[in-house]
């Protein structure tokens, strides 16, 4: 059962309404040059969602009603933080184009002070407000691709986008909690050992752990890797996961959490195979260096 912690809730509340901040301002940033129809709001919740998940690894955060709550969080800030970058960019547009006009009529200005006004007067007027410029949104329209929506249309294609970045999103962060997690402690396990097997070590490790392991006849098409997991406060003797390729190219995955004998056994075979690998690096380098008698 895992235990819920105020103080986890508001550090991961604080996290991601920070990181929704950071990536809707940089979704603001990049939307003005580049904005493909639907696929920019699935990027943009990938990232999101792959700093969601960073975060969750570092808070140890397992309980699922909080992470939630934070991923909800960050969609509706990330859009919310969107618009607003997307507001600002707006007002320095106008501001650029303000001084781009005065410099230009400048001259015009001296002649004529009613004709510089009467100019003026034609160029947009920048919206004073984040409302006003989300209402102008709707007064004039807001082209997607090739279409121009206006009205209620606008307020539709907002909360698509929303929906989407935060489906995204959650893609990426709900399978993450599938990892194991140790209750005792309150830690994501973490791989502290990993490598590759041959043949001959997997038909060891499944007599061993009475593995379901059909062994090939030849190693050419074979592939097994191995990763040991272990929490941060070492409550158990830990989890071994399997990965192998049987010859007709399919994987097979097998897990299980040892025990304090199957992880002493274990540590004795990685013994015995480094004791095997270091004699074997001595035997080649007495073969290359030969002891010379005088």
């Amino acid at each position: 059962m895992i235990r819920f912690r105020w103080e986890k809730l508001l550090l991961w509340v604080v996290l991601t309404t920070v990181v929704a901040m950071a990536v809707g301002q940089l979704a603001a940033w990049v939307g003005g040059y580049l904005r493909p129809v639907v696929v920019f709001a699935l990027l943009v919740g990938c990232l999101l969602g792959g700093m969601l998940v960073v975060g969750i690894r570092l808070l140890d955060l397992a309980h699922r009603s909080s992470i939630l709550v934070g991923l909800v969080l960050a969609g509706v800030i990330c859009t919310g933080s969107e618009h607003w970058g997307a507001y600002r960019q707006a007002k320095r547009e106008y501001e650029r184009t303000l001084a781009d006009w005065q410099a230009k009529t400048q001259g015009l200005v001296a002649l004529s002070h009613q004709f510089a006004q009467a100019l003026q007067q034609q160029l947009p007027r920048p919206p004073s407000s984040f409302a006003e410029y989300l209402a102008s949104q709707l007064e004039r329209g807001r082209p997607i691709g090739p279409w121009l929506l206006k009205g209620n249309w606008v307020w539709i294609s907002w909360v698509l986008e929303a929906a989407l970045v935060l489906l995204a999103a959650g893609g990426v962060v709900w399978p993450t909690l599938r990892w194991p997690y140790c209750s005792s402690c309150e830690s994501w396990y973490r791989t502290i050992r990993q490598g590759r097997l041959l043949p001959a070590d997997l038909a060891q490790w499944a007599e061993l752990f009475q593995i379901p392991v059909f062994h090939p006849e030849s190693a050419r098409r074979f592939r097994a890797q191995f990763r040991l997991l272990q929490c941060l406060g070492q409550c158990s003797a830990g989890r071994l996961q399997l990965v192998w390729e049987n010859p007709h190219g399919q994987l097979q995955r097998w897990e299980v959490k040892l025990d304090t004998l199957q992880r002493e056994k274990l540590n004795t075979i990685w013994e015995e195979a480094s004791d095997q690998a270091h004699s074997s690096d001595s035997t080649s380098a007495s073969a290359c260096f030969p002891n010379r008698s005088s």
